[in-house]
């Protein structure tokens, strides 16, 4: 009898549960902006909120009756300390975009002593992307692989977009790559399993706009050319 009453109770709170979603996302699907669909519906920390994502890292704060929401970022509070879950939560989705990713078609500078592996968004023709691939060796000398994804900053179908392609399409993508970041003219070989648009695509969902981007294992996105002092610095922290 006990056994059977549990079983109701969850049974409700399973029918409440999927209420409160039906009705956040018949609101919030009413203000998104055009293309824009809800991925998933999930509880949050914070009693009586949601968390939305929708086609973005940073999810929308939903009230359970979908008729308020924040954009912003939530904090927990501890003992002794704040905790930015905003945080957190996109860094996980970081992290899972970043794993969408086919291993195989990242472009990457193995550290034969690796300690940490960073994924880079990278562009052939960015001054600063140059600049850090001129130091590839002593970010892998200090224990960092660099794995390489393309995102050409102009856009699909641009002049990078094109030198882009051809490295990835290559015979030798790391030697095409850096003579490119070289600012030499190689000969390009071009293929339709070419991966650089998604690449370009993943990037855009995380949110980059410029390059080089890093985003490390677990998801921390570090905006910009890192010296590799720094780097390793950050990645140990």
């Amino acid at each position: 009898m006990k056994f059977l009453f549990i079983t109701f109770l969850n049974f409700l709170f399973f029918l409440s549960v999927s209420a409160d979603e039906l009705e956040i996302k018949e609101k919030i699907t009413s203000i998104l902006p055009e293309g824009a669909k809800i991925e998933s519906i999930e509880k949050s920390e914070f009693t009586g909120i949601y968390k939305v994502f929708y086609g973005d890292v940073q999810p929308l704060y939903v009230s359970e009756n979908g008729n308020y929401f924040i954009y912003g970022d939530m904090f927990s509070i501890s003992s002794n300390s704040v905790t930015n879950l905003t945080n957190i939560d996109i860094s996980i989705k970081r992290k899972e975009l970043i794993e969408s990713l086919d291993p195989s078609k990242l472009i990457s500078f193995q550290s034969k002593n690796e300690k940490y592996k960073v994924t880079i968004f990278t562009d052939v023709e960015c001054g600063y992307c140059r600049k850090l691939h001129n130091e590839i060796e002593e970010y892998n000398s200090l224990g960092i692989t660099i794995n390489y994804a393309a995102f050409p900053r102009s856009g699909i179908g641009t002049s990078a977009f094109t030198k882009m392609v051809g490295a990835w399409c290559s015979n030798n993508p790391q030697q095409v790559l850096t003579s490119l970041k070289q600012g030499n003219d190689p000969n390009l070989d071009f293929c339709d399993t070419q991966p650089v648009s998604k690449h370009y695509a993943v990037g855009r969902k995380i949110g980059i706009t410029g390059t080089p981007a890093i985003i490390s294992a677990n998801g921390q996105l570090y905006p910009g050319y890192i010296a590799p002092a720094e780097l390793i610095k950050l990645l140990k922290s």
